[in-house]
């Protein structure tokens, strides 16, 4: 018996130890503490997603702009110069003779579009609805990073709180030990009490490192949400979070007219819808005829090898020209390619259609889902709240009985056992109901705050 209770002695001292050694590096550390804010600030600042996104933003952007510049007139200039050698008429005896021959053309022309069905304008407010839509695909992209950080964060919280509850736990066990030594020594307790005591504290022991082990999961799924370099220096702030209030909030459908003006994705399948309109009126615009203005001016100068009285400047102003026109083009039968065209364009059109009442649908359900969980999650953490106390009330009176030898160490460990479950389940009751209500608050446009 003595040699079960020195093993027992031995791997309780050994267990509490490393507990206190995890405990002194972690004190160490002094790692940075990150509010939840800041986490969310910082993610969409140096998310990989968020920068492509910004990106593909920027790109549209600019498409956007030169679409704009496409309804300006254009202006080139040109110019070439030719060495040729070979037979030349000359002019003045109107015979034939072998010259190396310099030519040079310089000109400068124009285009303006007058008629182009209304194509390029309606080109511009295309690609300006494609660049509204990549906005709010970015609000978005951060909204979803959003919800999952604060879904890590609060999974931290969770952690953190549990391994209050073990350590607790594990401290009552030990002084509890303590007191049933002291009843075995003087007679009052029986030997078996004693080592299930022991036992009872090596194990919760145990849940305190397993307990700092999820913790430790937790912050480093955080970290990598964050993308950071170094997460073992990462922590988090535990923020004053008030006493939870009642369930009250708007009714789904409410919320869903709300989260109809507010929500990226919402707007982002608007903006596409648009531009899908426009694609119709694009290619409609294809079957009318276009009209351009162009002009232009131009000169050339050319010099054979026997001339000794050549004048670059006269020749140059002696063979400039300049021109006006304009160019009619009317489309008459091209494979009927405009006309496939517009049926593939409100084809598009269709498709963009019911990709928002899909967005919308969507997001009706996610509300209601949201809403029923966050109803589930209320009750369950009023269940968990009474079981506390209930528990609470009964192991405390299981171990008076305990202490003046009235019951055995089983149903005192019974009852440690089931408090201990009650106050995990509230916690996590607690947490469940927290995030549930941050998401419809998230719906309604209501900033995530701890």
């Amino acid at each position: 018996m003595k040699s079960i209770i020195a093993i027992a002695t031995l791997c309780l001292m050994a267990i509490n130890m490393q507990a206190q050694d995890s405990l002194k590096i972690e004190w160490q550390g002094q790692k940075k503490q990150w509010a939840l804010q800041e986490c969310i600030e910082y993610a969409h600042e140096n998310n990989i997603t968020v920068k492509r996104q910004k990106l593909n933003t920027e790109y549209n952007k600019n498409l956007q702009t030169q679409k704009s510049l496409n309804l300006y007139p254009n202006l080139n200039a040109s110019s070439s110069y030719n060495l040729g050698f070979g037979r030349v008429l000359d002019q003045n005896d109107y015979t034939f003779n072998n010259e190396t021959t310099q030519r040079s053309n310089f000109g400068v022309s124009t285009q303006v579009p007058i008629i182009q069905g209304l194509t390029n304008r309606n080109e511009v407010k295309k690609q300006r609805s494609l660049y509204s839509a990549s906005l709010q695909n970015l609000e978005k992209t951060k909204n979803d990073i959003t919800l999952q950080i604060t879904t890590a964060y609060l999974q931290v919280l969770f952690a953190k709180e549990l391994l209050v509850v073990a350590k607790e736990q594990y401290e009552t066990s030990m002084l509890q030990a303590e007191r049933t030594k002291k009843l075995v020594d003087a007679g009052s307790q029986a030997m078996g009490s004693y080592l299930e005591i022991k036992s009872q504290a090596a194990k919760e022991a145990l849940n305190v490192t397993q307990q700092e082990n999820s913790l430790g999961i937790s912050l480093l799924n955080l970290a990598q949400l964050l993308d950071l370099e170094k997460p073992v220096e990462f922590d988090i702030q535990k923020p004053e979070i008030p006493q939870l209030q009642e369930f009250l909030t708007d009714q789904p459908q409410s919320i869903y007219q709300a989260a109809l003006d507010i929500m990226p994705e919402i707007k982002s399948s608007q903006f596409n819808l648009e531009s899908s309109e426009y694609d119709v009126k694009i290619a409609k615009g294809s079957m009318y005829p276009s009209l351009d203005l162009n002009g232009g001016w131009n000169s050339s100068v050319t010099k054979l090898e026997s001339q000794t009285d050549f004048d670059f400047s006269q020749q140059f102003k002696d063979n400039s020209n300049s021109y006006v026109g304009i160019s009619l083009r009317i489309p008459i039968f091209n494979g009927l390619q405009s006309r496939t065209a517009i049926k593939n364009a409100k084809i598009g059109y269709q498709d963009a259609s019911f990709e928002l009442q899909n967005e919308k649908l969507n997001l009706r359900k996610e509300i209601q889902q949201a809403y029923a969980d966050a109803i589930a999650s209320y009750n369950k953490y009023l269940s968990s709240e009474e079981a506390v106390n209930s528990f609470a009330e009964s192991f405390r009176y299981t171990e008076k009985k305990f202490n003046v030898g009235l019951v055995n160490s089983v149903d005192y460990n019974v009852a440690k056992t089931d408090y201990t479950r009650a106050q995990s389940d509230l916690l996590q009751a607690k947490y469940e109901y927290i995030l549930r209500t941050k998401i419809l608050d998230f719906y309604k446009g209501i900033p995530i705050e701890l």
